[in-house]
């Protein structure tokens, strides 16, 4: 789990129940917007005529990309930026992050956000797009735009893969869903006051470094209460992030291990969140359920 999430992960959760408009290439409302990427690891130039309006959420190729068509069932690697429609101002972006994010291509995609499943799929990787969302006034939202571009597109299990480990005694408990999914039951006991990590499934692929970037799925409950605050599951797609960007806990207790690995977290407060004033999981024990899919 990062610190700090990705600056532009609430905003693809808000593309993601967006599932009706318009999905073009070229042309349409946003047929004035023009993408100029630099040097990788820089974010686009964008210019459009101002001020960039659409009365339903638009989504456009603007640049098509010199790589392979992304497939079905693949994984998708984005890199955003988001633009203020009215004066075209460059906001928080991507382009200069450690790492991208990761959107599968699939089913789920499909039925959360038939626009963006229809965009991503068949597109060459390098791909410029525009994505426009209306205000709503009723419920107080503004306008927003984001260009994006495929940076990546690659076949990621969706699921680890490994040998089943014995579950250890006084630990909590773990069902897993026809998908995967994890439902992890808390014991009425008291938390552990070190640091768990503890193999579910053994996976047979690289060994994963403190400095590695990873691909993970991921179901977080706290152990007070065993309530869900977290879930890659729940967002329909695998998170990537440097194994330096997140809490001690995820560090300490994924390095070691092998991809296509189930990991048991228990992240006590020392190594989660702490006494972080005003934030939600101050003084919290955590517990995590993380699938190592890629380690780069």
């Amino acid at each position: 789990m990062r610190k700090v999430l990705a600056i532009l992960l609430p905003f693809l959760l808000f593309l993601t129940a967006c599932s009706s408009g318009d999905s073009t290439e070229g042309g349409g409302p946003l047929s004035s917007v023009k993408i100029e990427r630099g040097e990788d690891g820089t974010a686009p130039t964008v210019e459009f005529d101002e001020p960039l309006s659409a009365d339903e959420p638009t989504l456009t190729r603007v640049n098509d990309g010199d790589g392979d068509e992304l497939a079905e069932g693949q994984t998708a690697s984005i890199r955003l930026m988001m633009v203020d429609p009215e004066s075209g101002e460059a906001g928080q972006e991507s382009y200069t992050a450690e790492a991208a994010e990761d959107i599968a291509v699939d089913d789920t995609l499909k039925q959360g956000n038939e626009q963006m499943y229809s965009a991503l799929k068949g597109a060459p990787v390098g791909s410029d797009f525009a994505y426009y969302i209306p205000g709503d006034e009723e419920s107080g939202t503004e306008a927003q735009f984001l260009v994006f571009t495929l940076t990546d597109a690659r076949d990621i299990p969706n699921r680890a893969w490994g040998s089943d480990v014995a579950p250890v005694d006084g630990l909590p408990t773990v069902e897993l869903d026809d998908k995967g999914k994890p439902t992890i039951t808390v014991p009425k006991t008291d938390a552990p006051t070190e640091l768990v990590s503890q193999d579910l499934k053994t996976g047979d692929g690289a060994v994963v470094e403190a400095d590695d970037t990873v691909t993970v799925q991921y179901h977080g409950v706290k152990w007070s209460d065993g309530t869900v605050f977290d879930s890659s599951w729940e967002r329909n797609a695998p998170s990537t992030f440097g194994l330096d960007q997140v809490i001690s806990a995820w560090t300490d207790g994924l390095a070691g291990k092998k991809v296509g690995s189930q990991v048991l977290i228990v992240a006590p407060p020392a190594t989660a969140y702490g006494a972080s004033e005003g934030n939600e999981l101050q003084n919290e024990t955590l517990v995590f359920v993380v699938d190592i899919l890629e380690a780069k």
